[in-house]
């Protein structure tokens, strides 16, 4: 294990605005959904598909 791996995920505070775009890792192959912090820019979660019940939940 690294040291890094061993370190605590930091605390994230809850987001107040989240943007919601999709993303292709091959053109046409796989898609995905990435969930953003509208205000830090930081990337919240990948999901790994376009279904409205992955973003739900």
């Amino acid at each position: 294990m690294r040291p890094v791996d061993a370190l605590p995920e930091p605390e994230a505070p809850t987001p107040r605005v989240v943007g919601v775009d999709e993303y292709a890792t091959r053109k046409g192959r796989h898609h995905g959904t990435l969930l953003v912090d509208v205000e830090t820019r930081r990337p919240i979660d990948l999901l790994p598909d376009r279904e409205a019940s992955s973003l739900a939940a």
